[in-house]
């Protein structure tokens, strides 16, 4: 039997390496991650047969011309291992497929969408029949109209084409980059790097004749670059021009264009491509360490020099009702995991170093808050959130925050309504209801009432505490009721009976099942003159909430539901101490056994931008990871 096995397994990592192309370092990389597996001796010693070989160049293609990453590439193998015998696959069919994906990727957007054929026909001008033919995969479409496609879901022809995935090696050899034929015959794109940064990098090589069809315009600015034949470029304010190899043009991607190859061979371009829209960063390289601040102060451009060793990072900032959220927008390796959650343990286990960096003093404060955002395959997209005292699963006014920018960035123009992955969930998000263009609606995971009455001591004093389950565990206290007063100068004292309300509770509560989390926050409310909930949200000694609170409100909302004085369709409106205002309403209401409340809710809010920095991080700088006092 060992013989045999030896026949059906005759070739060393080294030969697949060869004949495949594919580094020893990846393939031993691959069957870490389950994409392989070898036959192994009992020495340890790897062997691979024909099949193997097959996997392999198949798991590349599927890189490279599909650009589907290694997780998802795993998923789909294993399934049709699960379903049937493994099969040759014909090279030159599965590309022709693969060519052909961005048919059915389109079917899938406007599904999603909600569009007919006919009502996507009218925003484009694109027949629809030829679209039908399109879906379907057995007809083509050019740049430009492809480009009024994607302004349709809106998304970017780069969004829509797909990129390059889990590349972690800055070089790429000649014919290595992800193959694109989506443009039909004649147009066939190498993409170097694309979706992954701030430039997008291509080598295009256009047959004689070949044209854009028309003009199109996109976000961003391009920079073409002829290496072989001949390109005609039209800008829609200027004459017409010819480039030849050597020549090149650099231009605002908003400028209507358009390109043919007016010569008899191929034309080879490199073309380059920055979406403006996308979330990226800075980064300096030792041998220019410089920091761009434009003009100011009489003085002409302004840079500063960075020493040797310091690191940047990008972040935009936003309030919502007055908290604070600091969105980190630095592309960061290694965040791959197939879920949000992952991805912040990922980060938890990686760079945590950032959060304190980002969030404690001197830069920010112990109740500063921050937010990841990262891609999503269950939702329109994913972020997860950063804190001074760890990583919180939800966090209301920071996703109306990621809101705020994505709107400011022209993401949300073809979608006001969209989905958010966040650790514990995925969110309903809508941007501009009830007439307010601004407004911001979150759509909350159940608020569930644990407790709607307990007698606390503290300090001689008797607190009723209600206990309310909503992304984590809040303790409410009626300050009217209980005699505390919510004001400005109170806060010390609101702090410290928060404080220890927060470790008597933690120490007498049940645990239910031992699920039941520790109380996280205090939120003190009570009834103001104008008939407004006036509301302060407590969470540790130190620190508090300078927002009315988004998940106190619904938790607030959830506990009057279960006392009766609340239903389904009741609003209510919460004014901080700082003055930022939140409005609520209940949506829907399920009472369970044991007296239990889960309660829906809708928190309407608004979120502002208040700038953009690059952070330095000096390699010398003692404080320079931050300090909380």
């Amino acid at each position: 039997m060992a013989k045999t096995a030896d026949n059906r397994f005759p070739y060393s990592i080294g030969h697949v390496a060869k004949v495949t192309g594919i580094p020893v370092s990846t393939l031993r990389s691959w069957e870490g991650q389950g994409l392989l597996s070898p036959q192994k001796s009992e020495s340890g010693h790897r062997s691979y047969g024909e099949a193997h070989i097959d996997r392999v160049r198949r798991i590349d293609r599927m890189r490279r011309v599909d650009g589907q990453s290694l997780s998802v590439i795993r998923r789909l193998l294993d399934s049709e291992e699960e379903q049937a015998p493994p099969a040759a696959v014909d090279e030159e069919a599965a590309s022709v497929v693969a060519f052909n994906n961005l048919g059915a990727r389109v079917r899938s957007l406007r599904q999603e969408a909600g569009l007919s054929l006919r009502e996507v026909s009218e925003r484009t001008d694109i027949a629809t029949s030829h679209l039908s033919m399109f879906e379907r995969g057995v007809a083509f479409l050019s740049p430009a109209r492809l480009n009024a496609l994607a302004e349709v879901f809106g998304r970017t022809l780069a969004e829509l084409l797909g990129g390059t995935k889990g590349r972690d090696f800055p070089v790429v050899r000649r014919g290595q980059g992800r193959i694109v034929g989506s443009f039909g015959p004649g147009v066939a794109i190498e993409q170097l790097t694309v979706s992954q940064r701030l430039m997008d990098a291509e080598v295009w090589t256009i047959d004689p004749d070949r044209e854009s069809d028309g003009f199109y315009a996109h976000e961003g600015e391009e920079l073409i670059y002829v290496l072989e034949g001949a390109l005609e470029l039209a800008l829609a304010d200027r004459d017409v021009e010819v480039l030849g190899p050597g020549d090149g043009a650099y231009f605002n991607s908003r400028i209507a264009h358009r390109w043919r190859n007016p010569g008899t061979v191929p034309a080879k371009v490199l073309w380059i491509n920055t979406d403006s829209s996308r979330l990226s960063a800075m980064s300096f390289e030792k041998s220019d360490r410089r920091l761009g601040l434009g003009a100011g102060l009489g003085e002409g451009a302004l840079s500063l020099e960075l020493p040797e060793g310091a690191r940047t990072f990008r972040v935009i900032e936003t309030h919502t009702e007055g908290h604070p959220t600091h969105i980190l927008i630095e592309p960061l390796e290694g965040l791959d995991a197939e879920t949000v959650a992952g991805k912040a343990r990922q980060f938890a286990e990686r760079y945590d170093a950032l959060r304190p960096m980002l969030l404690h003093e001197p830069r920010g404060h112990s109740g500063a808050f921050g937010l990841v955002p990262v891609a999503s395959t269950a939702a329109d997209f994913g972020a997860f959130f950063i804190s001074s005292y760890g990583y919180p699963g939800f966090c209301g006014h920071a996703v109306m925050g990621y809101t705020a920018a994505l709107r400011a960035l022209g993401r949300l123009s073809h979608t006001p309504r969209f989905t958010i992955e966040v650790p514990d969930s995925i969110l309903t998000v809508q941007v501009g209801v009830e007439g307010d263009a601004e407004a911001i609606a979150l759509d909350m995971p159940p608020a569930i009432v644990v407790e709607p009455g307990r007698a606390v001591v503290l300090g001689g004093r008797t607190f009723n505490v209600a206990i309310v389950l909503c992304g984590g565990c809040y303790a409410l206290i009626d300050a009217e009721v209980d005699g505390v007063a919510l004001t400005l100068n109170e806060i010390e004292n609101l702090l410290a009976i928060g404080a220890g309300l927060r470790s008597q509770l933690n120490e007498t509560l049940p645990r239910r099942h031992g699920m039941q989390p520790a109380v996280e926050s205090v939120l003190f409310h009570a009834p103001d003159e104008a008939g407004l909930s006036r509301q302060f949200l407590a969470i540790d000694r130190q620190k508090f909430d300078r927002s009315p609170g988004v998940a106190g409100l619904a938790c607030l909302l959830a506990l009057n539901t279960a006392r009766g004085t609340a239903a389904p369709g009741t609003r209510l409106d919460a004014v901080s101490l700082f003055g930022g205002r939140l409005t609520g309403e209940v949506s829907a209401a399920t009472h369970g056994a044991g007296g239990a409340v889960a309660v829906t809710t809708r928190i309407t809010g608004r979120a502002h931008l208040k700038g953009m920095a690059t952070l330095i991080q000096e390699a010398g700088d003692p404080l320079g990871s931050g300090f909380l006092r």
